[in-house]
């Protein structure tokens, strides 16, 4: 059987800012391969804002495979997660690479911030050195069973010390073994390519519509990126939509006006399974019925 890892090294290997969309359950997962995309992305900030929780290192190593397990049993697309710093020293990174790549997921990036964490796109982040974000690289590839497992290494130095420690940071995770890296909070052309081009292995893109600057796919791929992370897209959309939803249905204490935008009950059902499940037992009981 492919080792998920092996589809993500394809899709980093060909290139062209692959987009590959966030989501923090498995429904988002579904939706993800409906529409066609190649792989899908678990998000802390996402996960953690589903919890009803900020995203400041809150969730455990147990919350996240738990959730990861979830979205790769449910859909048939490779899975990035968000594995924060690893949850502890360099035991605590191996286990943390064993558990997800036993729960079938593709790869995961380790953050070269302090513990406890914060979203990327908080303020008041702090980062280690760049020789501790190094061993938790080389702790993350002695944890991983195959080789294919993808070991991303993100920093969130572009904030607090600016491009050169980015670019400085993104040579030494190459250096450790990093299999790609990220680096949230680019804003301009000049700092794309820059950081596209500061290193031999993938670099990976991580959006964020409402923060900072967008950029199309063939602006990104043109910059050097080879994928794309969307971690807020789905979470914001799906937040202002039920938003919206609660607020016109409140003001008219019914729902009669929402209907023409709410998906039909029963595709929702047949996205999840219901006919499957159906199909399945009336199967079963043709054969019971048969034998008896």
């Amino acid at each position: 059987m492919q080792h998920p890892g092996t589809l993500i090294r394809a899709m980093l290997a060909r290139g062209g800012a692959v987009p590959v969309p966030g989501c923090y359950d498995a429904l988002g997962a579904l939706l993800i391969e409906q529409a066609g995309f190649e792989a899908a992305y678990m998000t802390g900030f996402s996960l953690a804002s589903s919890y009803g929780k900020p995203d400041i290192g809150l969730l455990t190593m147990t919350d996240m495979v738990q959730q990861a397990t979830r979205i790769a049993e449910a859909v048939s697309l490779p899975v990035l997660v968000d594995a924060d710093t690893g949850y502890g020293g360099a035991a605590n990174i191996v286990e943390t690479v064993r558990a997800f790549e036993k729960a079938g997921i593709a790869g995961l990036h380790l953050e070269d911030q302090i513990m406890p964490k914060k979203c990327g796109a908080m303020a008041g982040k702090k980062l280690v050195p760049i020789e501790e974000m190094s061993l938790r690289l080389k702790a993350a590839r002695a944890g991983r069973k195959s080789s294919e497992f993808v070991i991303i290494g993100r920093t969130d130095a572009m904030t607090i010390y600016g491009l050169d420690e980015v670019i400085a940071r993104a040579k030494a995770m190459e250096r450790a073994g990093a299999d790609a890296v990220m680096a949230p909070s680019l804003s301009t052309p000049v700092e794309l390519e820059a950081v596209a081009s500061s290193v031999k292995i993938p670099v990976i893109y991580v959006a964020a519509e409402t923060v900072r600057p967008n950029y199309t796919r063939q602006q990104l791929a043109a910059a050097g990126f080879a994928m794309s992370l969307y971690p807020l897209s789905l979470i914001q959309t799906t937040f202002k939509a039920q938003q919206d939803m609660l607020r016109s249905m409140f003001a008219s204490g019914d729902t009669v006006q929402l209907v023409d935008g709410m998906a039909q009950f029963a595709d929702v059902g047949r996205l999840v399974g219901v006919e499957r499940a159906a199909a399945f037992d009336a199967e079963l009981a043709t054969q019971v019925n048969e034998e008896s």
